[in-house]
């Protein structure tokens, strides 16, 4: 509902005729929505439609990793008016990567607020994901993934004080579920389970259509789901969670390994000279290597378990794989698929819909700006009643 009328508001809202009235005269002062003409006659009245136009504002999101940070910045209809993408140089001394990536990304998001493109319009909010886990709740930065010396930062509140306005601190599962939430179809968006599978492992859940935080904001670690009892050891000290099966960095060691045993596969020249990379190890896949389809087939297996724990939880009405591993879902879908039904009754999987949708830091970027964008109406609507 991009321009609705006021009747549909109250019906998408369940809040009474009066209520919405006076919100939307508030609204209207304060310049956050506009009135954007009215319904076609159909032999009654014609309706005032509603939108918020240009004048209400903007939101960034900011994705970090080690390889960089991607900045985007929403307008209030989701249109991209500006984005950039910087490398991220970290010193060799590991004690000095937070002050690194905190002087890093506030000097980038200071420079970035001030390009032309949107000089006069008025920032929202800002939502920053960083690696790792995240406490959403206090806005803290628990851990680092692959990012030294990263221990319960009050990030929320130290670029909030820079930079005058609320900055959340999301897990980038979440941003993504977020983002797919508002593309799907309503019926589709109400039960919604987002699987990412890159650097680290995670799930955003969408239940009732609204995001679910669990009670520190921390709802959706299902990278520690043991999913194979003689797995490798994980950073949590368990062995064969989730996260050391289908990161992208597991993924590779584990074809790095059977490649040093020899078997024998297409992918033998990488096994000492570098270069191999899932986009590599799909393409092998896709042309008929054993030892790739034998491992992605066993690989799709194993997230297969952990989906199927997922789905007997929240049973959603789609369950979407994400994240740059994504790529491989070709591959990993079958057996994945045939994991699901052996392991979950089947009244569980009625119309449910299973899709994967690879992304990257663009679409991550874009989906924190839609989340700092919520928070920022959630903030704005509980001031006007």
């Amino acid at each position: 509902m991009s321009t609705p009328t006021r009747a549909e508001i109250e019906k998408y809202t369940d809040r009474p005729r009066s209520a919405v009235q006076d919100s939307l005269k508030r609204l209207l002062e304060k310049g956050f929505m506009e009135k954007s003409g009215k319904t076609k006659s159909g032999g009654g009245r014609p309706a005032i439609m509603y939108c918020l136009g240009d004048s209400v504002g903007y939101s960034v999101g900011a994705t970090l990793d080690t390889a960089g940070l991607t900045l985007v910045a929403l307008d209030a209809q989701h249109r991209v008016l500006l984005d950039s993408h910087q490398a991220l140089q970290l010193s060799r001394d590991p004690s000095s990567h937070l002050d690194d990536i905190l002087r890093h990304l506030a000097a980038e998001l200071r420079n970035f607020l001030s390009c032309a493109k949107l000089r006069g319009r008025r920032l929202l909010a800002i939502c920053v994901a960083p690696p790792g886990m995240v406490d959403t709740e206090k806005g803290i930065w628990l851990h680092g993934l692959q990012v030294s010396g990263i221990t319960h930062v009050a990030l929320g509140d130290l670029l909030g004080k820079m930079f005058g306005v609320t900055v959340v601190v999301e897990d980038v599962a979440r941003c993504l579920a977020h983002l797919e939430s508002l593309r799907c179809k309503p019926e589709n968006a109400r039960d919604l389970v987002y699987l990412y599978l890159g650097a680290g492992v995670g799930a955003g859940l969408i239940l009732r259509t609204e995001p679910y935080y669990g009670r520190h904001g921390m709802a959706g670690e299902v990278g520690h789901l043991i999913v194979e009892e003689a797995g490798a050891r994980c950073s949590c000290g368990n062995t064969g969670c989730l996260e050391t099966v289908v990161s992208s960095a597991s993924i590779l060691g584990r074809f790095q390994r059977r490649l040093s045993e020899g078997v024998i596969s297409s992918l033998q020249k990488y096994r000492d000279g570098g270069g191999l990379s899932l986009e590599v190890i799909r393409d092998a896949a896709s042309d008929g290597d054993r030892l790739a389809q034998s491992t992605l087939y066993e690989l799709g297996t194993l997230l297969g378990e952990a989906a199927s724990k997922i789905i007997k939880l929240f049973n959603p009405g789609t369950l979407i794989i994400g994240g740059p591993v994504a790529l491989l879902g070709e591959h990993f879908f079958e057996p994945m698929r045939i994991r699901i039904e052996q392991k979950v009754i089947p009244e569980m999987l009625v119309d449910l819909a299973i899709k994967t949708a690879p992304s990257n830091p663009d679409e991550e970027a874009v989906g924190a700006a839609c989340l700092a964008e919520r928070c920022f109406w959630e903030t704005a609507t509980e001031s006007f009643g």
